[in-house]
């Protein structure tokens, strides 16, 4: 099933355009740099401190338990690796693939990001940027043929899982400060 759905995005979507902006998607989940410019962000404004503690934590966290738990642990062959594919927009990524950072780093970053409790369009847009981003940098990863689906899936769902431990654990650590305006 994983194959079927790379080869079907590789014959069905490949084009000039997508392959020009997946490799800059991709790279904005490159050492988490976007999550960790939005914690800094939040962290820079005292009200949304512990949010930013959250978004922080997440991205710690995810990276960790992907990279030095889950990747050891199964050791999955890259797709281009297994499948002999020579069309890589960009270098060939090393480590294994299961599951994907960059996805699971992504999704907890806009999990906890997710969970400012304030409203207004402006939190409600960056809401939406954040799940956007987590959507179209785990795509990226598809599109460029260094993930299959499944390392995909499974780093989005823990990073959900991830992301909301991360917003209790800041929460815990910063009790008094967890609603923004107290």
């Amino acid at each position: 099933m994983d194959f079927a759905i790379l080869d079907a995005i590789q014959s069905s979507w490949r084009n000039p355009f997508l392959d020009a902006v997946m490799p800059l998607v991709t790279h904005l989940g490159d050492l988490a740099l976007v999550w960790l410019l939005a914690a800094a962000v939040l962290l820079a404004q005292p009200k949304r401190r512990t949010y930013g503690l959250a978004v922080l934590l997440a991205v710690v966290l995810a990276a960790a338990v992907g990279a030095l738990v889950l990747k050891p642990l199964f050791g999955r062959t890259r797709p281009f690796e297994a499948a002999g594919f020579m069309g890589l927009l960009i270098p060939a990524p090393t480590g294994s693939s299961f599951p994907s950072n960059h996805s699971m780093v992504s999704f907890a970053a806009a999990t906890a990001l997710c969970c400012l409790p304030e409203r207004g369009r402006a939190v409600t847009a960056a809401k939406v940027a954040a799940v956007i981003a987590a959507c179209l940098i785990a795509f990226s990863r598809i599109y460029l043929y260094v993930h299959f689906p499944s390392d995909i899936a499974v780093g989005a769902v823990l990073g959900i899982a991830l992301g909301f431990a991360s917003v209790a654990l800041a929460r815990k650590l910063r009790p008094d400060k967890a609603v923004p305006g107290e």
